[in-house]
């Protein structure tokens, strides 16, 4: 595989780290609209640019990553767009469960970051990038200590956090979890020594 580069996002990126994201969890967007474009112009303009990190190649955004804090989440509410693409019901529904994904307050100290909405395109996935773009941050930021959630069935993603060296700290169980076929999720915590 030809060298990807790591770097910090732009807003010329929105698009392409929506849609990145939308193809990334699509099993998770489902249930909203099998149109993975569309679930990306809907989330597109409540995407905070200044969190993400991206992994380019050949100038096609091929993963992406947010780093976060107690002051403020990746990604924002976009009702008006939630309708527009979704139509009314659930275009509510997207709202509910994005509230409850993306607002959230992170209730840990303002030296902790927070990676979130960390996916790679699929035609990328297991060469490394989601490792690069991590350690990436861990590099660059100064926090002293991240944390970071994955499903309970994501193997290869824990798998590449672990070797990364975080270690879990905590589990909850997952509301809806028939609904979006995982029991739990797994909190998992690097600190910086």
């Amino acid at each position: 595989m030809k060298n990807f580069v790591i770097r910090k996002a732009t807003e010329e990126d929105r698009f392409q780290i929506s849609l990145v994201i939308a193809y990334g969890f699509e099993k998770d967007f489902a249930f909203l609209n099998k149109d993975m474009n569309k679930i990306a112009k809907a989330i597109q303009n409540g995407i905070h640019i200044d969190k993400f990190y991206v992994a380019v190649l050949e100038d096609a955004i091929i993963g992406v990553t947010a780093c976060t804090d107690c002051y403020g989440r990746a990604i924002d509410i976009d009702k008006k767009a939630y309708r527009k693409y979704f139509g009314i019901i659930k275009g509510l529904i997207a709202t509910k469960v994005m509230k409850e994904e993306f607002m959230k307050p992170l209730n840990y100290s303002e030296t902790t970051g927070y990676i979130e909405c960390a996916t790679v395109d699929i035609s990328h996935r297991r060469k490394g990038i989601a490792e690069a773009m991590i350690n990436y941050i861990l590099k660059n930021l100064k926090y002293n200590e991240y944390v970071l959630d994955v499903t309970d069935i994501n193997n290869s993603a824990i798998r590449c956090y672990e070797k990364i060296g975080f270690e879990e700290f905590e589990r909850i169980k997952e509301k809806y979890g028939k609904q979006k076929g995982f029991n739990e999720k797994k909190y998992m915590k690097y600190k910086k020594y």
